[in-house]
């Protein structure tokens, strides 16, 4: 069963949204590290994916990309967003992300769209009706993710969103490459 994850990375609500094969919800939910500051809160967001996602195996993954505007949490947004990396890495066979303006143009066609038109648009084109704005970006990042292993779309803002998307594939293989710097240990 190919299951497809959708990630919407915040310090305070993370957005978590896993589609069946067939597009259908099949987890909708948010992490809250409520009153947790530095490594116990990202302690909190990774043991939440961690036993949200368990055992399951997922052809796609997105996340949504940093939000670049923020003032004053750039680091801690990276700290969060590694986590979350690391994360899709071990449970998915694609990981890609999403800027915050491209899951907005897929979902909405408007790139500057607010996040209330994304959860009207969510209920509007999918039939599902979402009351909190970090788990309908979820389900707006799932929905790229099944678009990109399954094509089925035909309106033109999401097929070149989703072009654009898989074109930056996070998952590449990659072989390491390790320096031997010293030639004999003393």
């Amino acid at each position: 069963m190919a299951l497809f994850i959708g990630i919407d990375q915040s310090v305070l609500h993370t957005g978590i949204c896993i589609l069946n094969e067939d597009a259908s919800v099949y987890y909708l939910g948010l992490i809250e590290p409520k009153g947790l500051r530095d490594h116990e809160r990202l302690a909190y967001i990774r043991d939440g994916l961690t036993a949200v996602l368990g055992e399951l195996r997922f052809a796609t993954g997105v996340m949504e990309g940093y939000s670049y505007g923020s003032v004053n949490k750039k680091f801690l947004l990276g700290e969060v967003g590694a986590v979350i990396k690391l994360a899709l890495f071990d449970h998915c066979d694609k990981c890609f992300d999403a800027a915050p303006k491209q899951l907005k143009k897929y979902v909405t066609s408007k790139g500057s769209a607010s996040k209330e038109e994304v959860m009207i648009a969510i209920e509007k084109q999918w039939k599902v009706v979402i009351q909190d704005d970090n788990v309908a970006d979820a389900y707006g990042l799932a929905r790229i993710g099944y678009e990109i292993a399954r094509p089925c779309s035909v309106m033109r803002h999401q097929l070149d969103v989703v072009k654009m998307i898989k074109s930056k594939d996070l998952k590449k293989e990659a072989k390491p490459r390790v320096k031997r710097q010293f030639k004999d240990a003393v």
